[in-house]
């Protein structure tokens, strides 16, 4: 899941604090930003979700390589191939089909783990550069989880800058939706597994 969509390593942080972010997030919607280069023809987003879950089960499941193209939409692909004994670090390899117009893209990335947050970049594969971070941020309150996401990526090769901008902004929000379905839904299985369970005898 860290690896989906391909944040420039000297770009701002998004900034999603602002009332417009803020309503859309607590509506249930993906607030996104998204830019594009159109010298390299590269495209810069940044995006956020609010997920109705413990910040301990979105991560298991953003780290769950295996299972993610069985419910993030044009994922074909994600095998781990290698990682650190500790867990600090681990090299995987995806397949992801953006759009119907641009072939299937394969690629290798490195993902450094720190706490809640997940830093990847592209060690190889079909695009010119990628690399970004997944940022797992509980309220204050509790109620809630924050997940935010940076990117840069770029082809390497000719796309129109506007068929770049439309599948930042399409893909993306349409990832963080899955993402949020799945970890909502295993928190609420977990629960009603929960008080189904027999009281515990004395």
């Amino acid at each position: 899941m860290g690896a989906l969509l391909p944040v420039l390593a000297a770009a701002d942080p998004a900034d999603f604090s602002d009332s417009q972010s803020q309503r859309r997030l607590a509506a249930g919607e993906v607030a996104v930003h998204a830019s594009v280069s159109d010298n390299r023809h590269g495209g810069q987003v940044s995006a956020a979700v609010m997920i109705h879950a413990r910040p301990e089960t979105v991560w298991d499941v953003m780290r769950d390589c295996e299972q993610a193209p069985s419910y993030i939409p044009g994922l074909r692909r994600c095998h781990r191939l290698s990682g650190a004994a500790d867990g600090s670090w681990e090299i995987i390899e995806h397949e992801v089909k953006y759009s119907w117009l641009m072939p299937a893209v394969r690629s290798v990335l490195r993902l450094d783990y720190r706490p809640w947050q997940i830093d990847f970049r592209r060690v190889s594969g079909d695009l010119k550069a990628e690399q970004g971070m997944w940022l797992v941020q509980r309220l204050p309150d509790s109620s809630a989880t924050i997940v935010e996401y940076e990117l840069y990526v770029e082809p390497g090769f000719w796309v129109p800058p506007a068929l770049v901008r439309a599948s930042l902004r399409r893909e993306l929000p349409a990832a963080l939706e899955a993402l949020r379905r799945r970890v909502e839904g295993l928190e609420a299985a977990a629960l009603a597994d929960s008080t189904l369970q027999p009281p515990t005898a004395k």
